[in-house]
């Protein structure tokens, strides 16, 4: 993930050596920090790499162009973002297509 410039805090699993400890599946917390859909499709480009993985948290599909637009409307018409942020994500939104 971080040759895709997506930082990533990574815990390494312990370690054990009994077997019934061997034989359960592994769970790795990982908290990733970059633009969202970057993440997501670094995440989905793992598990189809490594069958069998179980990712939670990771959304079912994307919003729409227009789903996008709409949210990042009303992000403005609240004034959570600016004119100027505004016009940057709209752009990028709309690179997208």
């Amino acid at each position: 993930m971080e040759n895709e410039g997506i930082s990533v805090n990574y815990q390494r699993p312990m370690e054990r050596k009994d077997l019934a400890t061997a034989m359960t599946a592994v769970s790795v917390a990982l908290a990733a920090t970059g633009p969202a859909p970057e993440i997501i499709a670094t995440v989905r480009a793992f598990t189809s790499r490594f069958g069998g993985t179980r990712v939670e948290g990771l959304p079912d599909g994307r919003q729409t162009v227009r789903e996008r637009l709409t949210q990042l409307e009303a992000l403005r018409a609240d004034n959570v973002i600016n004119e100027a942020e505004y016009t940057e994500q709209r752009a990028r939104i709309l690179a997208d297509l």
